[in-house]
């Protein structure tokens, strides 16, 4: 039963929700997330881009990469520090520090086909 404190029966019924700590249940819905992951670091950006990436899943990382890295052009890139250091701002920075690698992405957007992958098998599966 809740309790009538308002402020008591708030905090119980966020005991039920999951948080990222909560490793154990995360584990349970993507069984192999960590050997995904471990395979996709150990392989080249080349053969990920080449062998693994779906077109679709290639524009969709670029599409992200390029949104969070100056369109993907560093003359943009340069641009914007002359702007915020002023004309001499490779002495306090450089554009790979303020430039994503495009790698990242692409793990990123496999590791999310990975999860919905899970997802789908999940909604089929039928466990008594």
């Amino acid at each position: 039963m809740l309790a009538p404190n308002n402020a008591d029966r708030k905090k119980n019924q966020d005991e039920q929700q999951l948080s990222i700590s909560d490793r154990s249940t995360h584990d349970e819905k993507y069984p192999f997330l960590s050997e995904f992951s471990g395979l996709i670091a150990n392989m080249s950006t080349n053969e990920m881009e080449k062998d693994y990436l779906r077109l679709d899943q290639k524009n969709f990382a670029k599409a992200l990469w390029e949104a969070e890295n100056y369109g993907g052009s560093k003359m943009k890139c340069e641009k914007r520090l002359k702007e915020i250091y002023g004309s001499k701002w490779y002495e306090m920075t450089t554009i790979k520090e303020n430039m994503s690698d495009i790698r990242e992405y692409y793990e990123l957007v496999l590791i999310i086909d990975h999860k919905l992958q899970w997802d789908k098998c999940e909604k089929l599966a039928n466990i008594a």
